[in-house]
């Protein structure tokens, strides 16, 4: 168990430069936003693979990207950077800090919970084979909170259910930090 004081972090200059570099990216073109990088990164360390940043350029970006050098160079230092923290938190065993508020009631048209469950179901997808791969049903049950939350199956009925009734939804987002430490040991547990 690390102490959570020694994580480390990106200072606020740095999340604001990457928030800005990534909203000005997501306006010019079908990508990620802040939200939905820290989502894919968060997936693609919890789960079976080996962390590659290639891939978070391949899912969360269009090819033709409108960074200029400096700015892509800025975005993949700080990706590497934010994926080291969210690497130190995963290794801390506390509850997972979503850096969203953990409820899908919100005046914005995309509430960043669903922002950043959509890019963590994305690095789902990228290796979903080998996500279920050992123990399918365990592995389904933790993912659930985050599927819900990600909007992306909004039509099945049992996801209707809860969008039905805001305690029960705000109650099954609320579960996510957990899950998602749940998630991580059973990948990266020794034993």
């Amino acid at each position: 168990m690390n102490d959570l004081n020694n994580i480390p972090a990106l200072d606020e200059n740095e999340l604001e430069r990457l928030g800005v570099l990534l909203e000005e990216e997501a306006e010019r073109q079908d990508s990620f936003d802040f939200f939905a990088v820290h989502g894919l990164i968060t997936a693609l360390l919890v789960g079976p693979m080996e962390f590659d940043p290639e891939l978070v350029w391949q899912a969360a970006f269009e090819e033709q990207l409108g960074f200029s050098k400096q700015e892509k160079q800025d975005v993949s230092e700080l990706i590497i950077k934010l994926s080291k923290e969210i690497q130190a938190w995963l290794d801390s065993g506390a509850d997972f800090p979503v850096p969203a508020d953990l409820t899908l009631v919100d005046e914005e048209e995309e509430p960043p919970l669903e922002s950043w469950a959509i890019g963590f179901v994305t690095g789902v997808m990228q290796h979903e084979e080998a996500w279920y791969a050992s123990n399918e049903e365990t592995v389904a049950e933790c993912l659930f909170p985050v599927m819900y939350a990600s909007g992306l199956f909004a039509d099945e009925e049992e996801m209707a259910d809860i969008d039905d009734d805001v305690d029960l939804s705000n109650q099954v987002c609320g579960g996510i930090p957990a899950t998602i430490v749940d998630l991580y040991l059973h990948y990266h547990s020794q034993g």
